[in-house]
């Protein structure tokens, strides 16, 4: 399809303009890598560092002293002081939920965080790497009855909530089933399928993830 040249030079211009307006306005307190995408109602704190190729897209707002790591994607998330996010970690999905992590986190390189609906993760969490994900949804039902991409319907792709509490460690290579919920002061032992709750302070893991003892602390 043909479109005229004066339609589009606008267009990309005022694109232009306002990545190199935000990147002069962030970069005042932060240290802003190259190649990054900000969206326009990004909010950002103090003393932040952005790695290199990070897009930064919708209803993002990111707390003092935030780190995220090179070729990270992060949409409708809010992310608590001191966390650090790696690099190519993705915060996405259908959007109709939202993700929130707390304060001092760690989520490992390559992970994966689905917001088709809520997470919500606490303070001192650690999720380790890589290709750990945490997923609020299932497309299960689509494939068996044969459901085109397409269809919307939340019967064929339900979704649940995640919530992780504070001070809970997840090893890398686990996968976070939806409506699962972590207690606080657990862990999830590396290479975990988790399908069901886990109590407070307990050490868990397997396929799928099973009580394995009390955490004393």
């Amino acid at each position: 399809m043909y479109y005229p040249v004066k339609k589009i030079i606008p267009s990309c211009v005022k694109t232009l303009f306002w990545q190199n307006y935000l990147r002069v306005k962030f970069a005042r307190q932060n240290k802003i890598g190259k190649g990054v995408i900000f969206s326009k109602d990004l909010k950002m704190g103090d003393h932040c560092i952005i790695g290199n190729n990070v897009q930064l897209g919708p209803k993002v707002e990111l707390g003092n002293a935030v780190k995220i790591g090179d070729g990270a994607m992060i949409e409708k998330a809010e992310i608590g002081d001191h966390s650090f996010i790696e690099g190519k970690v993705i915060l996405t999905g259908d959007a109709k939920g939202r993700i929130t992590i707390g304060k001092h986190c760690y989520i490992g390189v390559y992970n994966v965080l689905d917001n088709s609906n809520d997470i919500t993760i606490g303070d001192f969490v650690h999720i380790a790497g890589p290709s750990t994900g945490l997923w609020t949804h299932s497309s299960a039902p689509m494939c068996i009855k044969g459901i085109p991409l397409n269809e919307k319907n939340p019967v064929v792709r339900p979704t649940a909530p995640i919530i992780i509490e504070n001070n809970v460690y997840i090893g890398g290579n686990c996968t976070i089933y939806p409506g699962i919920t972590i207690g606080h002061h657990s862990i999830v032992a590396p290479n975990s399928a988790v399908t069901k709750n886990i109590p407070p302070f307990s050490l868990a893991g397997g396929v799928p993830a099973k009580f394995i003892k009390d955490i004393t602390i």
